[in-house]
């Protein structure tokens, strides 16, 4: 059973709101490169900005921006050459993007910055299979049963995704275009006042070998 990561990077008050999704910006490559801006929207101080990224394996993999966090699962590869990152920060205020560096890579990404936030974030280790179907992984928070605002999705290559999770809204996609390193992350979220959480699966038009993975933002 997988074990569960939680991280707490601040506390801004007390609310059984569930947080808000301000803003999401997709990102997909067409070219290898040794870097990827990502640009927004300024964001507001205190809130949490996750930028889901994938990078295609052909040399070195991403290296954790100043200032932000990398996810408990580190860079796990999916065996299909590329890998999955989840980066994290609480907003300074004003944050309109960030630099990735890594080897000579193709990319794609997904990014949210939540508002309503205590700024705790908890992940799951990811699943890794082949198949139509990525299953995100089942997720019990530290925290216990609160309003979370769970996100669910998966990497993957080639194809694409036709259906989110049951239940998940606001599904997006970041689609890398370069011939040959067609590499894929989807993902979609479902505020939910639960102790545990585990998503549905997602449906991908064919099979692909993919990372699917599951976290939760605590309310503020």
């Amino acid at each position: 059973m997988p074990s569960v990561m939680h991280m707490a990077l601040a506390s801004y008050g007390s609310s059984g709101v569930a947080p808000s999704v301000v803003q999401r910006t997709t990102t997909g490559g067409a070219a290898r490169t040794t870097s990827t801006v990502l640009a927004w929207a300024a964001a507001t101080a205190g809130n949490l900005i996750v930028v889901e990224f994938v990078c295609e394996t052909n040399a070195a993999a991403p290296t954790t921006p100043a200032g932000y966090s990398l996810w408990p699962s580190g860079n796990p590869s999916s065996g299909g050459g590329w890998t999955t990152s989840i980066f994290y920060k609480v907003a300074t205020g004003g944050e309109t993007g960030v630099t990735i560096t890594h080897g000579s890579n193709v990319t794609c990404s997904v990014m949210r910055e939540f508002g309503n936030t205590s700024g705790t974030i908890d992940f799951v280790a990811p699943s890794t299979a082949t198949s139509a179907n990525p299953n995100p992984p089942s997720l019990t928070p530290a925290g216990g049963a609160k309003n979370y605002l769970w996100v669910a999705g998966a990497s993957y290559i080639t194809t694409s995704v036709s259906a989110f999770s049951t239940s998940y809204l606001n599904g997006v996609s970041g689609i890398s275009t370069s011939a040959g390193h067609l590499s894929r992350i989807s993902s979609a979220e479902r505020a939910l006042d639960a102790a545990v959480e585990d998503p549905g699966t997602l449906t991908l038009a064919a099979s692909s070998i993919h990372t699917a993975f599951t976290y939760a933002v605590s309310p503020a």
